[in-house]
């Protein structure tokens, strides 16, 4: 079933923006974790994506941790793994406590309905006639251990100071962030992911990311890309049960690279499209995501976007507050069709991508935990115009066409609005 937002009105938003509340200024190089409050409900996540151009593979993980807003908890003795986000299997060894909502699974009051507050997944795109596949792994909230500089996490970030964190999720998990590169192990049942990064390709300079100013307001969900394309210095992936291997370095002249982004605030939208992809060969790249967002008690059809090109020195950045979009999509036929114009810049984007490759319902963090609410595909195909003032008119500059993109459609957005 398709469906089509019309064009947003620049006005209405910004108005709506600029009644939320007092503005507390914080600028931050996001990546880095930030302070959770006394009292829920707060999320943090963080996604990473590898594209391996020789073996034609993408392939990556996401992590995070909510603090839902009650104090009934589940307390889960061992993590629970499973090929999906699926409600927790009842022989997964628990026992209800009432103790504080970030030390414990949660528990809806009426006793029905357990969410995760923890969660890993990986996400397997090693065949392109494949969907995305994405085994994943519950845990409780005592065994997400975060410190910056070997402390507690006491200060938020600054635009200044390079990441410099640490996660650890029992011993499932391990993600090592500094100024210079990343390292990561992720382990879920049989599979096993591991690697490194180089420094980051910044979305810009002193900590920007996609929102711009707008990362100051008091909105219920953030969004900041750290890196565009970290080179990969290695990568490998392990599945015991099979005995597959798949390895991969950056010594073949043309990279392997990463994408690197960050979430949080109090949940995920009611819904989304997400866009992603990059050229190792040109460095082209872009990312886009639009949606609805509440706000002060209204549905507000936003976007935030960038385009690339460095070999034509093309900049391209849009947010709500410098430019207009629209979007079409169907997400029972994996197509999008997104245009977004500022005073500079107009690209539009066309993504498609095979039914066939998506994934089962992925985790999305949202107030009550982790709940299953997207799927997505790395096999996208995504041909992009992208138009230059120069200097009345806007004038045809580049296009490109970007293999291995992801695409993902979220809650409302998704076929049907419900998970595959």
């Amino acid at each position: 079933m398709g469906s089509h937002c019309e064009w947003l009105n620049l006005n209405s938003l910004t108005s709506s923006l600029m009644t939320c509340l007092l503005v507390t200024l914080c600028t931050a190089n996001n990546m880095d974790p930030h302070v959770y409050p006394e009292k829920g409900p707060f999320f943090e996540g963080w996604y990473l994506r590898i594209i391996d151009p020789h073996q034609n593979i993408s392939l990556g993980f996401m992590f995070g941790h909510v603090l839902p807003p009650t104090e009934l908890s589940f307390d889960v003795q061992n993590p629970c793994v499973v090929h999906a986000l699926e409600p927790l299997p009842t022989d997964c060894s628990r026992m209800v406590t009432k103790k504080q909502p970030y030390t414990h699974f949660w528990l809806s009051m009426n006793g029905q309905s357990t969410y995760p507050p923890v969660f890993v997944g990986l996400l397997l795109s090693l065949d392109k006639h494949d969907k995305l596949y994405n085994p994943g792994g519950y845990f409780n909230s005592s065994q997400y251990i975060i410190t910056k500089n070997g402390q507690p996490i006491t200060t938020n970030p600054d635009n200044e100071s390079p990441p410099n964190f640490e996660v650890k999720i029992g011993s499932n998990f391990s993600f090592i962030v500094n100024s210079n590169g990343s390292k990561f192990s992720v382990i879920v049942g049989d599979h096993i992911l591991q690697g490194q990064t180089t420094e980051p390709i910044p979305w810009g300079p002193g900590g920007e990311g996609p929102e711009s100013w707008l990362e100051n307001l008091p909105l219920p969900f953030h969004w900041f890309v750290y890196s565009l394309r970290s080179t990969v210095k290695s990568y490998q992936y392990v599945n015991k049960e099979t005995g597959q291997v798949i390895s991969g370095n950056s010594d073949q002249g043309v990279p392997i690279v990463a994408h690197m982004e960050k979430n949080w605030g109090n949940s995920f939208p009611k819904a989304w499209i997400w866009c992603q992809g990059v050229d190792p060969r040109s460095k082209v790249s872009f990312v886009f995501s639009a949606g609805l967002v509440t706000a002060v008690g209204f549905d507000i059809k936003v976007q935030l976007s960038g385009y690339r090109n460095p070999g034509k020195q093309i900049n391209c950045n849009f947010n709500p507050a410098n430019s207009w979009h629209s979007l079409d999509f169907d997400g029972c036929a994996g197509t999008v069709l997104f245009k977004v114009e500022s005073l500079t810049c107009a690209v539009n984007f066309e993504v498609s991508a095979p039914i066939k490759s998506f994934s089962s319902c992925l985790s999305a963090p949202m107030s009550e935990g982790f709940k299953k609410g997207c799927t997505e595909s790395f096999v996208a195909v995504a041909n992009i115009t992208v138009y230059q003032r120069d200097p009345f008119s806007m004038v045809l500059t580049d296009n490109q066409i970007i293999h291995l993109s992801a695409l993902e459609f979220g809650e409302a957005y998704m076929c049907n609005g419900q998970c595959p």
